[in-house]
């Protein structure tokens, strides 16, 4: 089992590499400018001469020639720096629709891949699962509809419900927000397919429908009274016209009979 909860926090420190990624390349594709990965490693060659102390530790960047060579470290290091050393920052989370929730987003993550990394035991390893399952839900907050589409965080739901199962840990998958899933009914149903809270939301939207948006019964039973009356009318119908038929049958024999015809 520990070997299992080993596995899960490698894999969830890879996840969280690949989301920083897709954070910074979305923010850095997004700001005025060149959007190059060399404009982005000597943004970050300044800033390491501006700021050596913010920079400091980071890995060595010599030769990256590709947005899949960049990890968290760096990723979240460019889009969390406070520049307030510099004329003119970037500020690359300002720049978005919701910057506080793009901000918690990119601390969870980072917090997430941190605790993964150093993952000992199986203990370690569930807290990074507890911890990444809390990022998804924050990243969802703060980019839902832009740097990740709305089957992106449903997989990485299902993802996060896999770690926790792996790892042991007893916290569940909570759905981020439901307030705003009531007020957003279209909602996508991939991205509450990997969630356990789902079953809250369908017993709640069953209770409605029991109570209060039943129609009343006097609603319903004037209905029923006039769907019989139709029905009568029809079967009324049907009999007088089979009578009709009966009876001009009769007399076109009768008069057959008599030589009328």
């Amino acid at each position: 089992m520990a070997e299992q909860a080993l596995q899960a926090a490698f894999e969830i420190k890879t996840a969280c590499d690949e989301i920083s990624r897709r954070l910074l390349r979305w923010h850095w594709e997004h700001k005025p400018g060149s959007h190059s990965l060399g404009a982005l490693l000597d943004h970050i060659a300044q800033r390491r001469q501006e700021s050596p102390e913010y920079y400091d530790r980071m890995p060595d960047l010599s030769g990256k020639n590709s947005w899949q060579q960049l990890d968290t470290t760096v990723c979240m290091r460019v889009l969390l720096d406070p520049e307030t050393d510099v004329d003119k920052p970037l500020d690359l989370l300002g720049n978005t629709e919701h910057p506080g929730a793009a901000r918690r987003a990119c601390n969870a993550v980072r917090t997430a891949r941190n605790e993964a990394a150093h993952a000992a035991d199986r203990t370690d390893a569930a807290q990074a699962a507890i911890l990444f399952n809390e990022a998804i839900e924050s990243l969802e907050e703060g980019y839902a509809g832009t740097a990740l589409r709305e089957n992106e965080l449903a997989r990485y739901y299902r993802q996060a419900e896999e770690y926790l199962a792996r790892c042991g840990a007893k916290e569940p998958v909570a759905s981020a927000r439901p307030a705003a899933e009531e007020e957003k009914p279209a909602r996508s149903p991939q991205r509450t397919a990997g969630r356990t809270s789902r079953s809250g939301s369908r017993t709640r939207s069953e209770g409605s429908a029991k109570g209060g948006t039943r129609p009343k019964n006097g609603t319903g039973r004037k209905c029923a009274a006039d769907q019989k009356k139709a029905r009568r009318a029809k079967e009324n119908k049907t009999v007088l016209a089979v009578v009709l038929v009966v009876v001009a049958l009769g007399l076109l024999a009768r008069a057959f009979a008599m030589g009328l015809v």
